[in-house]
């Protein structure tokens, strides 16, 4: 038992057996730390400007810092008595005091937000003392980060001694020392010695980034309800607009940045945890430019404020999380990595420049462009990673043990996979994940369509921005705006020209000239994978449901029945059977073994009907002696069907998988075989799985 009044601090590192969780102290400190992010985001919704988002981030990095300061503390020291609450209350102070000093700092006097900071550091200074003096094991890390921390809230002292804005040099220094300290040769081998407990560091973020996201609902909410404008359609649709832009924002991070792997080495945790400052900078900023968006009519044209704050806020967001995803993995995603990161650089191109051309488009279709955006990274996202990422449980029984209990007539083997679709793989290397071209041939024709009309149309929105860049440019329409660039660009695109809308400058000409290619090139690969999946011969072989098993000429036999569907003719069609059995070595070790199975036909000439595929249970049978009502060491039996199709010209295959609750001992298949009335042949197909008692 602990006593509540004062008890010694415990180091805690990632090899610690218990693994450590984010506290309530911690959560409360969080608030308040929001709290101060409102407030400073509040001063920028006054502005808009670039300068304004430039001060903005320079008061932001402070607070970053001091919350940063306070998690990687908690994260490696475990304490909790009247003491450690009441620095953490004193530095919870200080933050709101940052928070108080906000508008103040923003307004061109920052002297009380730069002494609160080096207050701030200075509590976490008398933290990691008190670590340094009780925890004797890692004096030499509580030492050098708690030197660190009151070294940069000595900068930031300092500057308030100076005039605006001489004193900025030292905050600059000030969050330099934070930010070069972690690359310093002392700082690894301290990380080396001490390895973060990255499960608790990502949670704290996680925590943070949601209460942020959150605070837009909060706005846009607040607002709908004071003004009493909720019931207005126009306000609906703007707050269905910005609260989706929130939630593909949140579906993103806790689905990607959340859910993924820190790749090895050192720089790869520096680019995550610094990608994190303009990740939740841009986040903040949103929170305010959503407030200000809903405030925008859909047919008035969107201010530089408006467009700058959301466009070019979400692209900040979508940029970090490129530079997040470059140092992570996703054991679950079916492609290779740098098409995600790809596509959120893209996307964030996108943006921008929908912030550059939205003053020609009205506030509607501005709005809609960017959820649109948003939204698409969420169906990207899910076309990318369809399977949630599979967790090993701890006490996980290793497949030998399964199979030792089952061959000793205890639990069953798990569930056998049917075909390669049903394994679940988790840690391919990401060069040797599939491609595009390889996700587009497997996928469905709905993903391949709603793939290629999502770039049509991004590719076509790209080039009428580009053409907004200089709008005179655009001939054959009295007002250039966004509508017209669009169809400028579909024309040219798809090689139309009607002959009234048309290029009439060098920029306007260059930008066709680039098009065009683009289109052609767009066009090739379009029409290339829709015929190499359209001309893939596929196989419409019918396998049976189940296999029966009962003598035939004496001797028992496993029959499976297949049928040509489709009824055209397959000549030359080979069939082979193998069963996969789990067996294990004398040393003890699990081994998945395939064994060939003899048929007594293994070839038809002529492949049109049905064919009933036969394997006798003799002596040279591996399923000789088996029980098979009961027989746990049986994986899977594997039918596999080849031929050529003459209909394609090509060589078909087709496989079936089947396991011991698939096969039906005693049982034969009914006739599926009768004569119609004008004496032609049917097959009913409708009883092709049906069996009855020999």
């Amino acid at each position: 038992m602990k006593s509540r009044w004062f008890h010694s601090p415990t180091l805690h590192t990632a090899s610690a057996a218990a693994p450590r969780k984010v506290g309530w102290l911690e959560l409360f400190y969080d608030l308040i730390f929001v709290a101060a992010i409102i407030q400073l985001g509040d001063s920028l919704s006054e502005g808009g400007s670039i300068g304004d988002f430039g001060r903005f981030a320079l008061h932001f990095a402070p607070l970053w810092m001091a919350w940063v300061g306070f998690s990687f503390y908690a994260n490696r020291f475990q304490v909790d008595d009247v003491l450690h609450r009441v620095l953490v209350f004193l530095n919870m102070f200080t933050v709101g005091a940052m928070a108080i000093s906000s508008r103040a700092a923003f307004a061109g006097q920052p002297a009380a937000f730069a002494g609160a900071y080096a207050l701030s550091c200075g509590t976490l200074g008398l933290l990691y003392l008190r670590a340094y003096r009780q925890v004797p094991e890692a004096r030499d890390y509580s030492a050098y980060w708690g030197g660190i921390f009151v070294a940069s809230g000595a900068l930031f002292a300092l500057s308030i001694f100076l005039p605006v804005p001489w004193g900025y040099p030292l905050w600059a220094l000030g969050a330099g020392v934070i930010f070069l300290s972690p690359l310093s040769r002392p700082a690894v081998q301290l990380a080396e010695r001490y390895p973060v407990d990255l499960e608790h560091l990502a949670e704290r973020f996680g925590l943070l980034i949601i209460i942020v996201l959150g605070e837009s609902f909060v706005k846009v909410l607040s607002f709908l309800t004071s003004s009493g404008l909720g019931a207005d359609l126009s306000y609906q649709v703007k707050g269905f607009f910005n609260l989706g832009m929130t939630c593909a924002l949140w579906w993103i991070y806790f689905d990607d940045i959340a859910g993924s792997e820190l790749r090895k080495g050192r720089i790869a945790f520096m680019a995550w945890l610094f990608g994190h400052l303009p990740l939740a900078l841009g986040i903040t900023a949103v929170g305010v430019a959503v407030k200000k968006a809903i405030k925008l009519g859909l047919n008035d044209v969107p201010p530089d404020g408006v467009r700058w704050g959301l466009a070019g806020a979400l692209a900040l967001v979508f940029v970090s999380v490129a530079a997040i995803d470059a140092v992570t993995e996703r054991h679950n995603v079916q492609v290779n990595e740098g098409v995600r990161i790809t596509s959120r650089l893209a996307s964030a191109v996108l943006l921008l420049l929908l912030a550059v051309i939205g003053a020609s488009m009205t506030g509607g279709v501005f709005l809609g462009l960017v959820t649109a955006i948003c939204v698409g990274q969420v169906i990207f996202d899910l076309m990318m990673a369809p399977t949630q990422h599979a967790e090993v449980p701890q006490d996980a029984v290793l497949t030998s043990d399964l199979a030792r209990r089952a061959q000793a007539g205890g639990e069953g083997p798990a569930p056998r996979p049917r075909s390669s679709r049903d394994v679940v793989r988790i840690g391919a290397p990401a060069e040797m994940r599939r491609d595009l071209y390889f996700f587009f041939l497997e996928g469905s024709w709905l993903r391949l369509f709603a793939s290629f009309v999502f770039a049509y149309v991004a590719i076509n929105v790209l080039f009428a921005g580009l053409f907004l860049l200089e709008p005179e440019g655009i001939g054959g329409t009295e007002q250039p705006n966004f509508v017209s660039a669009f169809f400028l660009s579909v024309q040219t695109f798809g090689t139309i020209g009607y002959g009234v809308l048309h290029p009439r400058t060098d920029f306007t000409n260059l930008v066709v000239t680039i098009e065009a290619a683009v289109g052609m090139i767009f066009a090739a690969l379009a029409t290339g994978t829709v015929l190499a999946k359209a001309a893939r011969p596929r196989a419409a072989v019918l396998f049976s449901k189940v296999g029966v098993i009962h003598p035939f000429n004496g001797v028992p036999t496993l029959m499976i029945r297949v049928a040509n569907a489709r009824g055209n003719d397959v000549s030359e069609a080979t069939a082979s059977m193998s069963v996969v059995m789990d067996t294990i070595s004398a040393e003890g070790h699990h081994l998945r073994r395939v064994h060939d199975m003899r048929l007594l036909r293994e070839r038809q000439p002529v492949f049109g009907l049905t064919w009933t595929i036969m394997h006798p249970i003799d002596a040279q049978s591996p399923l000789h002696g088996m029980d098979l009502t009961h027989a746990p060491q049986i994986s899977t039996l594997v039918v596999t069907l080849t031929g050529h199709d003459s209909t394609y010209g090509q060589t078909i295959h087709a496989r079936n998988m089947y396991t011991v609750h698939d096969l039906r001992v005693g049982h034969r298949f009914v006739d599926v075989f009768s004569q119609t009335p004008d004496g032609r042949m049917l097959i009913d197909l409708l009883r092709f799985h049906d069996t009855t008692p020999v």
